[in-house]
């Protein structure tokens, strides 16, 4: 999922930047190169940053599917740790 995200931003980007500012259609050799690209960014922050990349695949999915939240109430259950990261 987080590929595909970050795959399909890149060359979004890229190929409205093309459109915008060079007046002319994106090509599909620049609009693979970007979906490459984005895809390796975004794993390598899934890799650096792992539960604001899945917080943020977890929110995205929810928007995209429209899933409804059921009305419970909410617990703050945020743990912090200090020290030495266990990884």
């Amino acid at each position: 999922m987080g590929v595909l995200f970050g795959g399909g931003l890149i060359s979004g980007l890229g190929a409205l930047s093309t459109y915008t500012i060079e007046k002319k259609e994106p090509t599909i050799k620049s609009l693979s190169r970007d979906f490459i690209i984005g895809s390796v960014l975004f794993v390598l922050i899934m890799q650096l940053l792992p539960e604001s990349s899945s917080s943020l695949l977890g929110y995205l999915t929810s928007f995209l599917t429209f899933t409804t939240m059921t009305s419970t109430p909410a617990i703050d259950d945020i743990e912090i740790q200090v020290g030495i990261p266990k990884f």
